[in-house]
């Protein structure tokens, strides 16, 4: 029985293991025919995307797309994680505190500025905005992003040409008789060319031109770049509730359609030009913009006008223009803009800006302010550029009680007054109050008013919601004013360029009172209210004409002794070089002798 057991116990085990052989055999055959299978369909399926990611135009714009969306958010993801982490953190004192955010701030901003240098585009136009926020951003973020200033890549050969076949019509060896392909200058959206024209298509005896593109590639990306800065700054938003810079992309929103189209930049040329007719014609201005010959969306075809940065020193020194006067002129072309005109260039930095000596010869100045890149101006209204005036000779006066009224007019929020004047001049409010805007400013005074203060931020934020973006515009205008006069004007004399903008100030403001009171005076129902007002009219006149007069002596006398000192100055440059020119012969005809 045993036996037995045994026996039949063998047979059902050798059994047993070889049913259970065949069934893994069996297994590993279909697992292995499936891998083979997977493989095979991955193989198939991978070489159909690629087929059609190189035939398909539309399948490399989605997979470019995808590629640029998941750059900027791993950018925004970090730097928004940095900041948590750096703020979470517990610090022995304030001073660790500082260092540790002031680190954070220089770790984020070169991340961002290398993401901002692989996407480029309307994401270098972002980094560009936000380095010349100098008046509220610390500057580890504005003096790392300034790189974005003259740093992008440009459009390739192949590209430009296909660009001008597309909106011209004909290829560009036809049009032009000479193209220089090395750019004179790589603009965020555009680049610029110097070329001369085949005969057949200019009027003029071969002058050279300069031909502006704009980069083919943001037509394909800008929508969605827009969307994903959208959805980064809501998130952001949503992390930190307190980060107030939403206005950064609506103003992109408002801008770059204008700025991408080359059309509207004509136009604004054009306008600037008839502004200044009247200056130009008396040869009382420096200012000088070259003229459109014509205008597509995407390509610009002006005069070619050579000069150098206005913040070249060397080639100022070089060609003997005295940087103070520059800046002078370039206050005054801008007074005039914003509060005579109401119509205003808002992005003067350096590289828009050339300077060159004086081609008309009847011209009081020896230098030319050549004025680039008519794609961001703002129209004022009536009101706002007389009330931006208003606010302005407040500031410039110190008056309190005008500071309130006017920012509130222009739309600042009530009893936020002092912030905004401080955000306007990039003085602290002990020093606008005092009347004293000319004096330098201390490091202490630039790093409180830069934000560097605990809690200063946050209350700019609430200040540059409420803001119209119009005076957002005018904020980065006046900033970007005040760095280049505090670059170029080499005199103690800083109050030159709040004098120059009084004078303008108060003429638009006489300008509104006088139209006022001669409205009031013609709706006059009495003889002796109509008196009263003239009287009102001539008391007016008179406070312009004697500020007017007393700032333009001002002036002059200020003007006179920088004459004096750059004589003086180029007299004592003159004697070293006679006196080293002397101590080299005397050596020289020494070493004769002894030979």
């Amino acid at each position: 029985m045993n036996i037995l057991t045994k026996k039949s116990s063998l047979f059902f085990s050798a059994r047993t293991s070889t049913a259970r052989f065949y069934r893994t055999t069996a297994r590993k055959t279909i697992s292995n025919k499936s891998k083979v299978f997977l493989a095979g369909s991955a193989l198939c399926c991978g070489g159909i995307g690629f087929s059609w990611y190189e035939s398909d135009t539309e399948a490399r714009h989605v997979a470019s797309a995808i590629h640029r969306m998941s750059i900027a958010t791993n950018i925004g993801v970090s730097v928004a994680v940095d900041y948590k982490l750096t703020q979470s953190k517990n610090y022995n004192s304030e001073e660790e505190r500082v260092k540790a955010k002031r680190q954070c701030d220089q770790r984020c901003a070169e991340r961002v500025l290398i993401g901002l240098q692989k996407l480029g585009g309307i994401y270098v136009k972002l980094g560009q905005h936000v380095s010349a926020m100098t008046y509220i951003l610390p500057i580890e973020w504005t003096s790392t992003l300034a790189a974005l200033q003259d740093r992008c890549d440009p459009t390739s050969i192949e590209d430009i040409e296909k660009l001008f076949i597309s909106d011209f019509g004909l290829p560009l060896d036809q049009v032009f008789e000479e193209f220089d392909w090395k750019p004179l200058g790589v603009a965020s959206l555009a680049q610029v060319h110097k070329a001369r024209l085949r005969k057949e298509h200019s009027n003029s005896n071969g002058d050279w031109v300069a031909v502006k593109f704009q980069h083919p590639r943001l037509d394909d990306f800008c929508k969605i770049d827009l969307q994903t800065v959208s959805f980064l700054i809501h998130t952001i938003k949503r992390i930190f509730p307190d980060f107030g810079f939403e206005w950064i992309l609506q103003e992109m929103q408002e801008s770059l359609p204008q700025e991408m189209n080359f059309e509207h930049e004509a136009q604004n040329s054009k306008t600037l030009q008839e502004n200044f007719t009247y200056e130009r014609e008396h040869h009382t201005t420096a200012l000088c913009v070259p003229k459109v010959l014509w205008a597509k969306r995407r390509i610009l075809l002006m005069e070619f006008m050579e000069g150098a940065r206005v913040d070249d020193m060397e080639y100022m020194e070089k060609h003997n223009i005295d940087p103070s006067q520059v800046s002078t002129e370039i206050t005054e072309i801008f007074s005039k803009m914003m509060f005579l005109d109401g119509f205003v260039h808002c992005d003067p930095h350096p590289g828009n800006i050339l300077i060159r000596p004086a081609k008309d010869p009847k011209s009081r100045f020896n230098f030319d302010v050549v004025l680039l890149d008519h794609g961001l101006y703002r129209t004022l209204t009536e009101e706002l550029r007389t009330n931006y005036a208003h606010l302005w000779t407040s500031l410039i006066r110190g008056d309190e009680e005008g500071i309130r009224k006017y920012s509130l007019l222009v739309g600042c929020r009530p009893e936020s007054h002092r912030l905004f004047a401080s955000l306007l001049t990039g003085r602290e409010w002990s020093t606008i109050s005092s009347a004293d805007l000319s004096t330098d400013r201390t490091v202490n005074e630039i790093s409180r008013v830069t934000g560097q203060a605990k809690g200063f931020l946050v209350r700019i934020y609430d200040i540059l919601e409420t803001l119209p973006r119009i005076i957002l515009l005018l904020l980065k205008t006046s900033d970007l004013l005040r760095g280049l006069d505090e670059t170029l004007r080499s005199s103690h004399d800083k109050y030159m360029t709040y004098a120059l903008m009084g004078r303008f100030c108060a003429e638009a403001v006489w300008r509104d009172a006088k139209a006022n009171l001669i409205s009031r005076i013609k709706e006059s129902p009495s003889i002796s209210t109509t008196w009263s007002l003239i009287k009102n009219l001539l008391y007016a006149w008179w406070e312009y004409q004697s500020l007017e007069y007393g700032l333009k002596l001002y002036q002059l006398q200020s003007n006179t002794r920088e004459k004096w000192q750059l004589l003086w100055k180029h007299s004592v440059e003159k004697k070293k070089k006679q006196e080293a020119l002397d101590r080299a012969s005397v050596v020289d005809v020494s070493t004769k002798f002894e030979i």
